[in-house]
């Protein structure tokens, strides 16, 4: 896949927030959940717990002079599921540790009111980033990765998953997974290594508040359906 396929198959990635958290990531960048926990000073068995152990519940971190910060539950992960998902030589520690390596962007609405949806979320405040997704791309081409299945998901049935699973845009088989799902699901996850310290040079727009209001925000600019015939111009 070439750069810039990814950014016109794709123009807008959404990337869901805690609510209130818009500001101090302005400032400090969007971090992963590992980094996150760094620049917070947190290190030794509390690192290993929160990034290498399914966290079955959000998790409120402090640090002295910085605001307090939330790390998402990973209650879609089943962990008997997680298992059977993997090769035998990968532990579910090794596919956490991995996760909370990266930040996670969704590429399309579809994706998004999947995720965002969900009951458990459904009272919670969000802030959605939405995400120019030829800026990210000049901003952290190197570091970007690309998944075909949702990683953080065993609910229903789950794929198999390996380490090698995250491919750089290059080695993307686009068109493999275009002729097999279509260009809307062509590709799941578009992740990014570490953190994105110039995140505000890239979000477009923000939409802050409940579930509800903040699909009903989206609905008003709804992204079109592609279809063989649209997939064939891009060419």
């Amino acid at each position: 896949m070439r750069p810039a396929q990814l950014y016109e198959y794709y123009l807008t990635l959404y990337q869901i927030a805690w609510g209130g958290s818009w500001p101090s990531i302005q400032k400090y960048g969007l971090l992963s959940s590992k980094e996150l926990l760094r620049s917070y000073g947190k290190r030794g068995d509390e690192f290993k717990t929160l990034t290498q152990v399914r966290r079955e519940c959000w998790v409120k971190v402090n640090c002295l002079g910085r605001p307090p910060v939330i790390l998402r539950d990973q209650k879609p992960l089943n962990k008997k599921k997680l298992k059977k998902a993997l090769p035998k030589n990968v532990e579910p520690w090794q596919w956490y540790d991995l996760i909370n390596s990266m930040v996670f962007f969704w590429p399309t609405k579809k994706r998004l009111k999947s995720m965002i949806s969900a009951k458990v979320y459904s009272e919670l405040y969000h802030d959605v980033l939405l995400v120019d997704t030829k800026k990210l791309v000049e901003l952290e081409e190197q570091n970007i990765r690309l998944s075909h299945i949702n990683s953080g998901n065993t609910f229903y049935k789950p794929q198999p998953r390996d380490l090698g699973l995250f491919k750089r845009i290059e080695d993307y088989q686009i068109d493999y997974w275009i002729k097999k799902r279509g260009l809307e699901s062509a590709v799941a996850e578009v992740c990014v290594l570490d953190s994105v310290d110039r995140i505000h040079k890239a979000v477009i727009g923000t939409k802050h508040g409940k579930v509800n209001n903040i699909l009903k925000d989206l609905e008003i600019t709804t992204e079109p359906k592609f279809s063989k015939k649209d997939f064939k111009k891009l060419f």
